[in-house]
């Protein structure tokens, strides 16, 4: 039978090498390796080197490829690329099954990881939770965070934590995940927190000042907040994706941290007060301002959305093929492109390219969710004892809306001037700026400072592509219905165009109200649909500040025209 079998066409050969793996998407690449042991003969015409056809054929049918080709708008990768990294990623997912750690491969398999799953369309994240992703990184945690930790680097930090945050879930209905968050010990879950407190509250020595800009120039705005991001230009690497070589930096470990740290805090719910009114129609005959018991339980519902909680429930139902095989309506990996660019940058391409602006539009709709304030911002008893080595937990956690507007800059007008350093610049913005419904915001003493209110889903000729603008001014309010039950504040600030940090200044917004403070709050963008970050407290001696970290997530879906970009 050998004999005849070797006399096949090297084409005919490949298809029946394919259809040996193809009927089980999710496992190794066993049944090619046995077919290539039967004999030398076999071995060189189907080996990876002869055939690498095979295997980019075999890579196509498992793994994502369509994120890539969007972003890097390039031609498809060579048989022989897709090949070599299909080699690559078999490796990293079989270390995966086995949870086999070694400390040589921790960061290039970390690495590896989570660039599939910021090109996941579904088949990466598949592949990854098939191979039990979400413990394994669960593990290596344990390595990674607290006194105990062996492995003691932040690259490895920021990108377990950054993972951790893509492929763990609320949710018990999504397959092949064996450990939710809401079923981790209640004791894991607290000791993973208080691991990460020192990242979240800048007590690490990670916590750098980073530059505002790709090219290490700060941008116009207020101050930036000590800790607000993390220095990522401190670990740039140069790597190949696929064919083309990119600048790697390191995901920020504050942010990731934030993000993960709201989603095991959402894990317990909070405890609703039982003095309050059942509703506001109850509450409006006594007078009663402030929250309901119905405005509690609103807010507790509302939890961070974690990646692995959105699409993936559904998606895991259908056959694998059919996943495969068809073309998505909405990219899933489109709300992964911020995030990406962020961290990879090709060479040969100048800094300010317009990937670099697609954060533009994102915040533009209604956000709501969740702040916690620092035990740190209050006073401790002289005579009150306490461990140095454990932080204290945050003090509290409160709601937080807001209905956020972009208004654009574009050439020939010339943004608005910075700010000195502690400056406000919303203080700045209410000297300057008027609001114009029609024409959006313009300056009251010249012309050349001239913005455009973005709208998501203009089609007029008039249309300009977001991504060539200049600068970017958010305004905002607290909703109408909201105003009376968490208080009302209007909101002004600006995006860094380099990297998309937003920074908000959030002020009472009827007079008689300046008790509440203003408040500055500093984030990123995570998955076009959370915003994490820190805020403080402004105008007041470091001493006497408030501060903190805040989760918000968008309530009405991300603009249409992303999928365009």
């Amino acid at each position: 039978m050998l004999p005849h079998l070797e006399s096949i066409p090297v084409d005919v050969l490949s298809q029946i090498a394919f259809f040996t793996v193809a009927s089980a998407p999710l496992t190794g690449l066993g049944a090619i390796l046995q077919l290539l042991l039967c004999s030398r003969n076999l071995h060189d015409a189907l080996s990876l080197k002869s055939c690498p056809q095979l295997y980019a054929r075999v890579f196509r049918s498992r793994f994502d490829l369509v994120a890539h080709l969007r972003r890097s708008r390039l031609p498809s990768p060579t048989t022989t690329n897709l090949a070599l990294e299909l080699q690559r990623r078999c490796a990293v997912l079989r270390r995966i099954r086995h949870c086999h750690v070694a400390d040589h491969s921790i960061l290039p398999d970390l690495w590896t990881i989570y660039l599939m799953l910021l090109e996941s369309d579904g088949m990466n994240e598949s592949q990854l939770h098939s191979a039990g992703i979400a413990q394994y990184i669960r593990m290596l945690l344990k390595r990674c965070l607290g006194r105990q930790g062996a492995l003691r680097d932040d690259t490895a930090r920021a990108l377990a934590i950054s993972v951790a945050c893509l492929v763990w879930s609320h949710s018990e209905a999504i397959a092949h995940l064996s450990k939710f968050i809401t079923d981790m010990p209640p004791e894991e879950r607290s000791q993973t927190l208080s691991e990460l407190r020192p990242f979240v509250t800048g007590s690490s020595n990670v916590m750098k000042r980073c530059p505002s800009s790709l090219d290490g120039s700060y941008s116009r705005g207020p101050e930036i907040m000590p800790g607000a991001c993390v220095g990522n230009n401190y670990r740039a690497l140069v790597s190949s994706i696929y064919t083309r070589e990119y600048t790697l930096t390191t995901p920020s470990l504050l942010s990731a941290s934030i993000f993960l740290t709201f989603a095991l805090k959402e894990a317990i719910a909070l405890q609703v007060p039982k003095h309050l009114p059942q509703t506001q129609v109850v509450a409006r005959p006594t007078e009663h301002d402030g929250p309901t018991i119905e405005d509690f339980f609103a807010i507790t519902r509302r939890r961070t959305p974690l990646v692995a909680d959105s699409g993936h429930q559904s998606s895991s139902r259908e056959p694998f093929a059919d996943r495969a095989g068809r073309k998505m309506r909405a990219s899933r990996s489109l709300a992964h492109d911020e995030e990406f660019y962020r961290v990879a940058h090709r060479l040969g391409l100048p800094d300010d390219t317009w990937e670099l602006r697609s954060c533009i539009g994102l915040l533009s709709g209604t956000w709501e969710g969740t702040y916690m304030t620092s035990p740190t911002s209050f006073c401790r008893c002289p005579s009150q004892k306490s461990d140095p080595t454990v932080l204290p937990d945050f003090v509290s956690r409160h709601p937080i809306q807001c209905r956020l507007e972009e208004h654009l800059c574009f050439t020939p007008c010339i943004p608005l001037p910075s700010v000195p350093q502690n400056g406000d610049f919303g203080e700045s913005a209410f000297k300057h700026l008027f609001m114009n419904d029609c024409e959006g915001v313009t300056v009251r003493s010249s012309s050349k400072h001239r913005y455009e209110l973005f709208r998501p889903t203009d089609s007029s000729e008039n249309y300009r592509d977001p991504r060539h603008a200049l600068d970017v001014v958010i305004t905002g309010e607290t909703p109408r219905r909201l105003e009376a039950t968490w208080g009302a504040f209007i909101f002004f600030g600006r995006i860094r165009l380099s990297d998309g940090l937003v920074t908000l200044t959030r002020k009472p917004k009827y007079s008689g109200d300046e008790g509440r403070g203003t408040w500055i709050f500093e984030g990123y963008i995570h998955n076009r649909r959370s915003f994490v970050g820190r805020w403080r407290s402004f105008g007041v001696s470091e001493r006497e500040s408030l501060r903190g970290i805040f989760s918000l997530t968008k309530v009405d879906d991300p603009p249409s025209h992303y999928c365009r970009l």
